[in-house]
């Protein structure tokens, strides 16, 4: 009998040990996804630009998922990457990867679904990254999505920072057969008006919008060739970005193929390329190649001389025919977020959040459904809302400063020593401040119009589970139709 209760109380505390762990793994494997939204970076080319960074952990899985504003397109060549994540305890998260303690590299090809991932660690003695064989992860498309996924969940202890950058890369290869004629010199001015015929026309939809070339001109003045790509529409020729966390590299190679014969290599190799930030819009040009010629224009087309020098007996000994091989390409780097880290399972959802603010503002935003209430507030979660004008307090301060024309009304604001002005339904920007009161979270949001308060807001609805305590600015454009959009609010400074 004794052992029949020896047994039974066993049974009880091996019945209770399993539920415990049951729980255990069952709220691991509940740990929600947590979306990250991106703003519409490069307009023109939307396939390139990431909409949305997800994570979620399913026991020892993390998982990431990133979707892109129109889906995966096969006429891009490449989608490459690397996620940063921060999972010790202590250490500084700043700088591109400084406190990164793993970081995972990854690449797909949409033509043919192939792709490949691979675990990196910070080696703290030899102060480098190597690959570690201590875990794994894997990459695919899945409903029009990246999926990466890597067992390093099995280091999470509650929260963990991450960031991360994509590169998508994208060609047009253009070949044309060429005889030597001294047809003539061109003014490298960005217009194709001095050539006559094109070497090659209706080319384009073979390349997306960035690297699409409908003809391609070629004249010759016996030493150089010079030649000018015409796009299909003027996204060809453009350097917009919508926001701080991208960058845009055109390349513009040539390569001269004296027996035109690719297989056994080519002469003379040429080019430009060009980055484009959102920090001024304007191109940067750098020569790559010493075969280079004077230079390049962007205008109409994208014009540019290759000099013949090097190989120009080699051509007039095979009868002045060759090829020339134009290969132009793209690379868009794409930050998420733009600035600074991301956390999981930080801050509650905007669902848990109250609004309250002047009339004003709260009947501008009455529309976003996705909090828990606007216009009252009584729980230990509050977002507040409005500008200067509305809540003095703004300034006083340090961290930032509202600004006001010279008519006396508030134009603007000042961020980490950076003026930053608004045009009135156009471009705004707000100062959100994010503060742990108790076991709750107060959020200020204050706008320098009432458009940058709710562009702030908006803002804050979407990315609200992967922020934390903190200040940030955040800065909107509008798009031309009047309407503040989350595609068009980018985060610009602040946050942890």
């Amino acid at each position: 009998m004794k052992y029949l209760e020896s047994g039974g109380e066993f049974m009880k505390r091996y019945l209770t040990l399993l539920m415990l762990l049951l729980l255990t793994f069952a709220t691991v494997e509940g740990s929600p996804a947590k979306a990250w939204y991106d703003p519409l970076e490069l307009r023109f080319a939307p396939q390139a630009d990431v909409k949305s960074l997800e994570a979620k952990l399913e026991g020892q899985s993390m998982i990431f998922q990133v979707s892109t504003y129109s889906g995966l397109d096969d006429r891009i060549d490449y989608y490459t990457g690397r996620i940063f994540l921060d999972l010790k305890e202590g250490g500084s998260t700043s700088g591109e990867a400084k406190g990164a303690d793993y970081q995972l590299a990854f690449y797909m090809s949409p033509k043919n679904m192939s792709g490949s991932c691979a675990v990196l660690a910070f080696n703290d003695v030899k102060l480098q990254w190597e690959e570690t064989k201590a875990a794994s992860c894997s990459i695919k498309a899945s409903g029009g999505k990246l999926v990466i996924d890597t067992d390093l969940g099995k280091y999470v202890k509650g929260s963990f920072r991450f960031k991360a950058y994509f590169d998508i890369l994208a060609k047009d290869i253009i070949k044309i057969s060429y005889l030597l004629s001294n047809s003539g010199r061109a003014s490298i001015d960005g217009d194709y008006a001095e050539y006559k015929i094109p070497q090659i026309s209706g080319q384009q939809g073979n390349a997306i919008a960035p690297i699409d070339y409908k003809e391609v001109y070629v004249l010759d003045d016996l030493s150089r060739v010079y030649l000018a790509l015409v796009p299909s529409s003027q996204d060809g020729v453009k350097c917009e970005l919508g926001g701080p966390g991208a960058k845009l590299t055109r390349n513009y190679f040539v390569d001269i193929d004296v027996d035109m014969n690719e297989t056994n290599g080519v002469d003379l190799t040429g080019g430009y390329s060009y980055e484009c930030t959102f920090n001024g819009r304007k191109w940067f040009p750098f020569t790559v190649y010493a075969g280079t010629g004077s230079g390049i224009m962007i205008g109409k087309a994208v014009e540019f001389d290759i000099k013949l020098l090097p190989v120009l007996s080699q051509i007039s000994s095979r009868g002045g025919k060759f090829d020339i091989i134009v290969r132009a390409s793209m690379i868009y780097r794409d930050y998420v977020p733009d600035t600074g880290w991301l956390l999981y399972d930080g801050m509650p959802d905007a669902s848990s959040f109250e609004v309250v603010g002047p009339n004003t503002d709260v009947n501008m935003n009455e529309d976003l459904s996705i909090f828990k209430s606007i216009g009252s507030a009584s729980g230990i979660y509050r977002i507040a809302l409005g500008g200067p004008g509305a809540d003095p307090s703004y300034q006083g301060d340090p961290s930032f400063k509202f600004l006001k024309r010279k008519d006396g009304l508030y134009g603007g604001v000042e961020f980490n020593g950076k003026e930053f002005w608004a045009s009135y339904g156009r471009i705004d920007y707000a100062v959100i401040k994010i503060s742990r009161i108790g076991e709750g979270y107060y959020c200020s949001v204050a706008g320098v119009t009432r458009y940058g308060t709710r562009a702030g807001l908006i803002w804050l609805s979407q990315n609200m589970g992967m922020l934390s305590t903190g200040t940030y600015l955040i800065g909107w454009i509008d798009n031309g139709n009047g309407i503040v959009e989350m595609s068009e609010i980018s985060l610009l400074a602040g946050g942890s």
